[in-house]
């Protein structure tokens, strides 16, 4: 019922976070673009602290995202439109279309996403649950800091 309630919210509104770290030599368009959707805090006192970040997340044609992180939160995502397929755990990746909707745990390591798809792009609505103070994006191996 709480998932529900959460993906009602979501679609309410539909109005740029990024939530991934995209560089690549040559490349002057990012190939994952993300449009945010709606941030709200739930009201429900069992879910005191927790909020519902939404985002769309638009993938360009053919393009492949291999930076491994984790969302310490529940993740779910709904495709829009297009095709996606999702590796957790460098397993294999599993692919979702167009209705068809993913989970992931919290801390599961994500280790791809992509569009199989060469000539359109693909467009999937993410939803986070977040706990306050938790990170909805950490990369798995973080940038080396440098001592001053």
């Amino acid at each position: 019922m709480r998932t529900i309630i959460f993906l009602l919210l979501a679609f309410a509104s539909i109005p740029s976070i990024a939530q991934h770290e995209h560089t690549k030599a040559g490349v002057t368009a990012d190939p994952f673009q993300f449009q945010a959707v709606r941030s709200e805090w739930l009201t429900d006192a069992d879910l005191k602290g927790y909020k519902l970040e939404s985002s769309v997340m638009t993938i360009a044609p053919g393009a492949t995202d291999t930076v491994s992180h984790r969302h310490d939160c529940d993740l779910f995502g709904y495709v829009l439109e297009g095709e996606v397929q999702i590796g957790l755990d460098h397993a294999a990746p599993v692919a979702y279309k167009t209705g068809q909707m993913f989970f992931e745990k919290r801390n599961v390591l994500h280790s791809l996403a992509a569009n199989p798809l060469r000539d359109r792009p693909t467009r999937v609505l993410l939803l986070f649950l977040i706990k306050d103070g938790r990170n909805a994006y950490t990369p798995e191996y973080p940038a080396p800091t440098t001592k001053k």
